[in-house]
């Protein structure tokens, strides 16, 4: 059985020693270990289009729903890791009741989240900018983690991801079942849904590679698991595969 295990091990081991691993990127979290994490209100530095067509009211539509949905499901994969975190409208009514902007709040003192609210961590979401040719869509975004405790950050990633289709003999996108699905299910246009769908692939992405919170159980290779670079290029491929590839290279 011991044979067996280290024939499984000795892969990620190698690769591991290839990357930055888990323990060196993400010390700091380990050494904290928060429980819970709040989202802040998430910030959006994305233009939008000057209404002169219905196209440019679409465009802009598709932005703000996938911008949502972005927030919407940041949540997700913190609680697959094991985190707790604060439902939407436990998070709006907190968001109601503080005098400080996200500005602030990402930059001065914030100890008053962990002794008086119990939140170790504060999330914070920016969205820098859309993008989309005829079959691929395009977004770039900043996450930031940061401890309450002692208001450091404690997790930073800057990244740009691409969610790419097939085109037809016309040059129109082919979407995926998943994407028309997704789009019967909310009962939006497909434009949407891929902007919908790429959001959500990139918050799993991104937070799952967090180290595990309080309530998972712990894993005790984790911390030798290599990990993505803190600022990174990601693309969903027309088969729905992820591939990443350094900021300084082209998708």
């Amino acid at each position: 059985m011991k044979n067996k295990l280290w024939i499984v091990l000795l892969p990620l081991l190698f690769v591991s020693c290839r990357g930055e691993k888990k323990m060196a990127q993400y010390s700091e979290v380990y050494q904290e270990r928060p429980a819970t994490i709040y989202i802040a209100p998430l910030v959006d530095h994305s233009e939008r289009r000057a209404v002169r067509t219905i196209e440019d009211s679409l465009y802009n539509a598709s932005v703000n729903i996938a911008t949502k949905q972005l927030f919407l499901t940041a949540s997700d994969p913190l609680v697959f890791n094991g985190y707790y975190v604060p439902g939407p409208l436990a998070s709006a009514q907190l968001a109601a009741t503080e005098s400080r902007t996200v500005k602030q709040l990402r930059n001065e003192n914030i100890n008053d989240y962990y002794t008086e609210l119990g939140i170790d961590a504060i999330l914070f979401i920016t969205v820098n900018k859309w993008s989309s040719t005829h079959n691929s869509w395009t977004v770039e975004v900043e996450y930031a983690l940061r401890s309450a405790r002692t208001g450091s950050e404690v997790m930073h990633a800057v990244v740009k991801a691409t969610k790419m289709l097939h085109s037809d003999f016309k040059g129109k996108p082919k979407p995926l079942g998943a994407d028309l699905d997704f789009a019967a299910k909310y009962g939006c246009d497909l434009e949407t849904a891929q902007r919908c769908r790429l959001v959500e692939t990139l918050n799993q992405f991104v937070l799952k590679d967090l180290p595990s919170g309080s309530r998972a159980r712990p894993v005790s290779i984790e911390r030798y698991v290599p990990t993505h670079a803190e600022y990174f290029n990601m693309q969903i491929n027309p088969d729905g595969s992820v591939m990443v590839v350094p900021d300084d290279e082209e998708l």
